[in-house]
């Protein structure tokens, strides 16, 4: 036979065991939420003397030097990065090529070529690229000095 004060007591501990698993459960998401929101690139200004240049190599050669000023998600998009690329005399950072962000590029000094959606075009000091993702580009340096641009990179986020 059941003891009735048993069966009462259960009852009792029911409503208050299920509010603690839907509070820990309620305090795990905004602890993940508040963790996502927190890696989210904020508003900064970067100087270039803040900026890491590296060694960029493409066939295991070295080409020039990369630095990145910004690399993460916005509130508004995602895979944003922005940075600096002083390509050697003579070089490419890679063939052209297409991915799904858009992308623009800014010619601070030095000549070279960009290709874009099946165009090459001669550029220098201030010439812009832009592409729409997914459409192929690629830069080569065809001067006797580095080419020094600067890239942006993103990708819009559902609904943004």
């Amino acid at each position: 036979m059941t003891d009735p004060l048993g069966r009462s007591r259960a009852r009792q501990l029911f409503p208050f065991a299920f509010a603690m698993v839907l509070g820990v459960g309620w305090a795990g998401r905004e602890v993940v939420f508040a963790a996502d929101r927190a890696a989210l690139l904020h508003s900064a200004t970067v100087n270039l003397g803040a900026v890491e240049m590296k060694e960029f190599k493409a066939d295991d050669k070295s080409v020039g030097k990369l630095g990145i000023y910004l690399s993460g998600d916005t509130p508004a998009s995602t895979k944003f990065v922005t940075g600096r690329l002083v390509l050697d005399a003579g070089k490419s950072p890679h063939p052209p090529h297409a991915h799904p962000e858009e992308e623009v590029m800014i010619i601070e000094s030095g000549t070279g070529e960009i290709f874009c959606d099946g165009k090459t075009t001669p550029v220098g000091p201030g010439s812009v690229m832009y592409t729409t993702p997914q459409s192929s580009h690629g830069i080569v340096n065809t001067g006797d000095k580095p080419i020094v641009f600067y890239f942006i990179k993103w990708a819009s986020k559902p609904n943004g």
